[in-house]
This record gives C-alpha cells, structure tokens and sequence, in this order.
C-alpha cells in the first residue's frame, strides 16, 4: 500500500470500518493491534489452564517487536484482578469461578454502559435514537 493510500480513504465514510480503524489507531498509535484466540480452549476453571494461558501471554509480551504487558489485554488478568478485589472467587472450584465470571461480565456491561451514558451527559457524543 502506497504512503497516503489508508484504509479509511479508501472506504465509504458511512462505513462502520472507518470508525473502527479510527479507535485503532487511537488505541494503538505505535503498531498494529493482533488478536489471539485459541481453538478448543481449555477448561479455564482448572488452574492449571489459567496459568498456561497467562503463560503464552507472557512469551507474547517478552517478543522483541511487542511492547510488552502494558500494551496487553488478556480478560483472564482483568476477571483475576476483580476476583480479588471484590471476594468472588473465594474458592478455586468450577461452580464458584462460572459464578465469579457470569458476574465479572454483568458488572463489565454496566461500567461499558454507564461510560457511554457519562459521555453523552457531558456532551462528548450526541445520543443516537
């Protein structure tokens, strides 16, 4: 691709792409963001598994090329983090870490919501109807 030539110049701007690589570029101003996923994943209830996964996070971070941990995110940090803040993985069985998650991810889509609704009462953004 020829300097000038970016994505966004050559889609529609109604294009919800654009707005896509906008945050992208935003969010990652030194490189290109690369997502992982991992096929048959592993029963992330076994401790076991959890330690793998940050693992191969881990050797990802230490590449050369990669700006390392703080430019990482791994969910499993996050819920690891919120589990112990709030107490809610207070036992290292099946039930408790599907309980913990489940409420992990309801409380994720509160604060998600709650900053659009914040954005849109200080004026940042105009409310879509």
């Amino acid at each position: 691709m020829e300097q000038g030539l970016d994505y966004d110049k050559l889609l529609l701007q109604t294009d919800p792409l654009v707005e896509a690589f906008a945050r992208e570029i935003e969010l990652f101003p030194n490189g290109d963001q690369v997502e992982v996923a991992i096929r048959k994943a592993p029963d992330m209830t076994n401790p076991e598994n959890r330690r793998l996964v940050e693992e191969i996070a881990q050797q990802f971070e230490r590449i050369s090329y990669s700006s390392g941990p703080k430019s990482t995110s791994l969910w499993l940090r996050e819920y690891i983090k919120y589990a112990n803040l709030t107490g809610s993985f207070l036992e290292d069985t099946r039930e408790s870490w599907v309980i913990g998650v489940y409420e992990w991810s309801q409380l994720f889509a509160f604060y998600k919501l709650w900053s659009v609704l914040q954005k849109q009462y200080l004026g940042k953004i105009k409310p879509e109807f």
